[in-house]
């Protein structure tokens, strides 16, 4: 007797566990309309990056953006900018630094919350100029306003990239 409720309570438990735990990931793949919205956008952005068209990036872009990646005299691309035409200029410099091929980007986890995401992860790339290779993380913060990038934030290891660009 006492050996079937033992058998009943594990079946019970792995019932229970098995639940919570469908139940966690099911919940962990509910978007609202807006979550779904702002993944789309982030995810054709990252897909114009990925192609290399400065045009189409920017045509992601609102025509008055908040945009900073920190500044270093060492890269051009980087710093303040607010309109969407200085945005294909800024991608036109960046890709005009590094060797075509040797860009990576491995994202490791990204946060989405209403009209803003989060992506973490590695970057690594070839400079043309001395053909030095380096590996750093990142992190973007992006939001979305009518299907456009009104804000981008990149924080990198910006003395990484210095120190292969000198």
């Amino acid at each position: 007797m006492e050996k079937i409720q033992m058998q009943s309570k594990i079946k019970t438990a792995k019932l229970t566990a098995l639940l919570l735990l469908i139940g966690f990931s099911i919940q962990a793949q509910v978007y609202s309309d807006e979550e779904l919205k702002t993944k789309q956008t982030a995810e054709k952005f990252f897909e114009y990056i990925g192609a290399k068209n400065p045009e189409k990036i920017a045509s992601m872009v609102s025509e008055n953006v908040d945009w900073y990646i920190f500044e270093s005299k060492y890269m051009p691309w980087t710093g303040h900018r607010s309109k969407r035409e200085e945005i294909s200029v800024l991608f036109k410099t960046l890709f005009s630094y590094f060797i075509d091929g040797s860009e990576k980007l491995e994202v490791q986890s990204f946060l989405l919350r209403g009209n803003e995401v989060s992506v973490f992860g590695f970057v690594e790339r070839t400079v043309k100029k001395n053909g030095k290779h380096f590996k750093m993380p990142l992190a973007i913060h992006i939001t979305v306003e009518n299907n456009l990038i009104s804000k981008f934030s990149l924080y990198e290891e910006t003395l990484i990239i210095e120190k292969v660009l000198k």
